[in-house]
């Protein structure tokens, strides 16, 4: 695969905090990872890229809490609104942990609440029981760390700074007693702050006869690694993305 990232002009963290969106709307697309580097020439006259240190491609750890019973997945799995996913994430590059809460309410926007911690910690801190209680409203003690997932990110914004591009790839979930890796799939997400077809990311995409998913890492993780878990409605996706990762 032959990326193109290195042509984009750059852009800084200090600059792209000016379009964090933490209260946003989020459109999805999944592809194959042979069409990134096609997508990426056609995006370079209007978006810049995130450049750290040199980096463009930044490493993201995320350990995932849910209840015992997966409260939260069947949340999701049962297109419940008002659910939730609850998170440490950790930022390769930059060395930054944040404990986070994101919210996907009645009108379809994901929220977004988080603190800065030192590290992830397995049984929640007090900052973090007290985040949990103010926006969630359940026993922070009835949560356990229940999925750890990895990936690569490249992020890019537009010329205008009005949306983020995020691209994350080489995604790898596991738990403690299953591993797997999604191969050759690539996950786009475009936050805008209200959704515009005129997105010159969207309008490439459509292009090239590539159409919106919803895809949760989260959901799909637990899948992955829970085969007993209930799953019904994400069966039609799941053959979706298998023939996306096995497209020659």
């Amino acid at each position: 695969m032959k990326l193109s990232f290195l042509h984009f002009e750059s852009t800084t963290l200090k600059d792209l905090n000016s379009v964090q969106l933490l209260n946003r709307n989020d459109t999805k697309y999944i592809f194959h990872q042979k069409n990134l580097s096609d997508i990426l020439e056609k995006l370079l006259p209007f978006y810049k890229i995130l450049k750290i240190d040199d980096t463009y491609i930044f490493s993201y750890d995320n350990h995932y809490f849910d209840t015992e019973d997966f409260l939260f997945y069947h949340q999701h799995h049962n297109e419940k609104r008002n659910r939730y996913k609850v998170r440490y994430r950790s930022y390769g590059t930059t060395s930054e942990n944040f404990f986070e809460i994101k919210t996907k309410n009645n009108k379809n926007r994901t929220l977004k609440k988080r603190i800065p911690v030192n590290k992830w910690n397995p049984n929640l801190g007090e900052n973090e029981f007290k985040l949990i209680t103010k926006n969630i409203g359940i026993s922070p003690y009835s949560l356990i760390s229940i999925l750890n997932i990895q990936f690569n990110r490249i992020t890019l914004v537009d010329i205008n700074f009005t949306e983020r591009l995020t691209i994350d790839m080489y995604l790898s979930v596991e738990n403690k007693k299953k591993h797997k890796k999604f191969d050759n799939l690539i996950i786009t997400e475009i936050k805008q702050n209200k959704y515009n077809v005129k997105s010159k990311f969207i309008q490439v995409l459509r292009d090239m006869k590539i159409g919106e998913m919803r895809f949760s890492k989260y959901c799909m993780g637990i899948i992955s690694v829970n085969n007993e878990i209930k799953k019904n409605r994400f069966k039609p996706k799941l053959s979706q993305i298998d023939k996306i990762i096995n497209h020659d």
